[in-house]
């Protein structure tokens, strides 16, 4: 089948990544190599390609679809008549013009990039680190946080306490020392494997209702998530040139986690060296170079289930990946599975156990691990900090 050349898509591009992203394709003269180019999923290229040809062919233009008339700016093709000669080349066209006309979604997506637009800057790019590695990704896995969570140790048969002051401190240490021991890794990955918040909603309670014990009201605590990252990141790129953040839906904080990360997009959309992977769905998946990593928060799903979602769905990434993984969160300590050819980990969490899962004889160990991948060979060491005291 033919295809369009996009450098004749340019002028339709709608945003500043769907512009880079015809560029890296013009560059690199394939949507593969472009995809690796830009550390980004080649389903997910291919989607903007897909998009950008779309406004194209809405304005008549389709060179490999024998569409070379523009409309009018503010007129869409309505319809187009075509007659060919003997030999297939063009005798005739017709290209019928209406005014354009936008659906409900386009015109929400045309404001949403303005409103982005306007609320770029708030973090200014940050020098890159002098020395790294091009060979290797540290991946840091956030376990169940639940951020904002009340636990007190007079109520419970453990004597940890928890709340929001004592559940920033433990990460940022916990995320500092693991930056001082992974290496010169070029690409780091901070990972949120689901649960981070405690509470979804002003009524404190989880997703599906469940009441739940919390330490301040919702927006303070959305409020201090987010300085958390904040911090967490800036710390990060002082020891990595890319910083790849991915916030997984939990069964506590499945809207929470989708509103944490539409904020960190806008806030680092002017830092390069920052990608937000979308979490619109339960199910993430990102591709490294021989690497493929999905991300789910585990509950109420089988491993087996998710490896059959992966085959259907990823079956070009699983294809072009050697290496597989499957991240975890959700039983709050660290177990590890192969399921046919690929890698099952649920991780541990640095969080305290509230009232309820203390009386019912819970309780883990309480850690944090980075994980070292190299591009082709895939795991190459890890490193677990232990909560002191």
């Amino acid at each position: 089948m033919d295809r369009i050349d996009p450098r004749s898509l340019l002028e339709f591009a709608r945003s500043e990544s769907q512009t880079r992203v015809l560029n890296a394709v013009i560059e690199h003269g394939s949507n593969t190599k472009a995809a690796e180019a830009l550390g980004i999923n080649r389903r997910g290229l291919d989607k903007t390609v897909k998009r950008v040809e779309g406004y194209a062919a809405a304005k008549g233009v389709a060179p490999h679809r024998d569409l070379v008339h523009q409309t009018a700016e503010g007129f869409d093709a309505k319809r187009v008549s075509t007659a060919y000669k003997e030999d297939g080349s063009v005798a005739l066209q017709w290209v019928i013009q209406e005014p354009q006309k936008q659906s409900l979604k386009e015109r929400l997506d045309l404001m949403i990039e303005g409103v982005k637009e306007d609320l770029d800057g708030f973090k200014d790019p940050a020098p890159a680190p002098v020395e790294v590695s091009d060979d290797y990704l540290a991946m840091y896995m956030i376990g169940d946080h639940h951020f904002g969570m009340l636990a007190d140790s007079e109520s419970k048969v453990d004597d940890d306490d928890w709340d929001i002051k004592i559940a920033t401190e433990i990460l940022i240490d916990a995320t500092d020392r693991l930056a001082n021991r992974v290496g010169n890794a070029k690409t780091g990955g901070l990972l949120n494997v689901g649960d981070f918040f405690h509470a979804d909603s002003s009524f404190n309670t989880t997703t599906k209702g469940t009441p739940v014990d919390v330490d301040t009201r919702i927006g303070k605590t959305f409020k201090l998530a987010g300085r958390l990252f904040n911090i967490l990141i800036d710390k990060m790129l002082q020891t990595h040139e890319k910083v790849v953040v991915v916030n997984v839906r939990g069964n506590h904080d499945y809207d929470m986690a989708c509103h944490l990360s539409s904020c960190l997009e806008l806030l680092y959309s002017k830092e390069p060296r920052v990608e937000i992977v979308q979490n619109y769905s339960k199910f993430i998946s990102y591709q490294w170079h021989n690497n493929l990593f999905v991300f789910h928060h585990g509950d109420r799903i089988k491993h087996e289930q998710i490896l059959q979602t992966v085959i259907k769905n990823l079956d070009d990434e699983w294809a072009e990946s050697k290496n597989r993984y499957c991240h975890l969160g959700h039983i709050h300590h660290h177990t590890a599975r192969e399921v046919g050819s690929m890698h099952f980990e649920h991780w541990g969490s640095l969080t305290a156990t509230d009232q309820w899962h203390s009386d019912s004889g819970y309780g883990a160990e309480r850690s944090m691990t980075a994980v070292v991948y190299h591009k082709d060979s895939g795991e190459d060491s890890r490193v677990k900090i232990k909560v002191e005291g």
